[in-house]
């Protein structure tokens, strides 16, 4: 079937689906562009000049809870939910966002900074987007993870393998990150071990490995644009953060690249 016929007939059945997916798409490919010219003003960019702030740990907590909330609401509304597949894949999408939302925040530097208010909001309108697309797609759309088949499939046993992985680099990068400051202690320094010998935002890496191993796993339109939004976001983010190092450290490691090792 054409991928024109595919999404007519879909946006037939399911707009509020499709269209959600488009915008996923629409943003990504604006975000893209906007952050490879401007950093976003959080971290290590914060900057006056961006409208209301609030403090940054209440607001990562409100714009990242969308994503598993929105995910656990539309995932529990089907009678797929509790098939094996469906089942590993949303312990993969929490594992990843409980931390990441109700963890993450509290240990964070900086957590008692403000943060702008603009950039909370872009984030709850993807998360709450992303959560709900992919769990209508792995219980209702995606036939082939109904069935335990799946769990032999390659695709499905390289993905869980791959997005293990990238859990871990990124666990492991936050941890060296938070590890870096002693009580009291405030500024930057550089970051070493793990794979910050390779590049300056492993924490970043590790992300786009877990989702493209969660797109392999699930086999599903929604997941792959996930990977491409991450990619579309974390990569120029990435770029700043190097550039941000090499100019505010002479002695920074120059055999760093900024997101993927060797190459990017």
């Amino acid at each position: 079937m054409p991928i024109t016929e595919a999404l007519s007939e879909s946006l037939v059945a399911h707009p509020l689906y499709t269209w959600s997916l488009l915008g996923i798409v629409v943003m990504g490919i604006v975000s893209f562009f906007v952050l490879s010219f401007i950093s976003a003003p959080y971290g290590r960019h914060l900057r006056e000049g961006w409208g209301p702030t609030m403090n940054a740990t209440v607001l990562w907590v409100l714009m990242e809870a969308p994503s598993p909330i929105s995910f656990v609401v539309v995932y529990f509304m089907s009678d797929n939910a509790f098939k094996p597949v469906p089942l590993i894949l949303l312990g993969m999408y929490m594992g990843h966002y409980i931390y990441r939302s109700f963890i993450y925040p509290f240990r964070m530097r900086g957590g008692d900074k403000r943060e702008p208010i603009l950039t909370g909001g872009l984030a709850i309108a993807f998360n709450t987007a992303n959560g709900s697309t992919n769990a209508f797609a792995i219980t209702v759309l995606a036939p082939h993870l109904l069935s335990a088949a799946w769990l032999a499939d390659p695709r499905f046993i390289i993905g869980v393998l791959v997005f293990a992985t990238g859990y871990a680099i990124n666990h492991q990068s936050d941890a060296i990150l938070r590890n870096l400051r002693k009580p009291g202690e405030s500024g930057y320094k550089i970051p070493y071990g793990g794979f910050y010998r390779w590049v300056s935002s492993p924490n970043y890496f590790g992300e786009l490995v877990e989702w493209t191993g969660f797109a392999l796993a699930a086999w599903t339109a929604p997941a792959l644009v996930f990977v491409f939004f991450t990619a579309s976001n974390l990569i120029p983010r990435a770029f700043s953060n190097h550039r941000w190092y090499l100019e505010h450290f002479s002695d920074y490691p120059k055999e760093r690249r900024a997101v993927i090792p060797f190459l990017l």
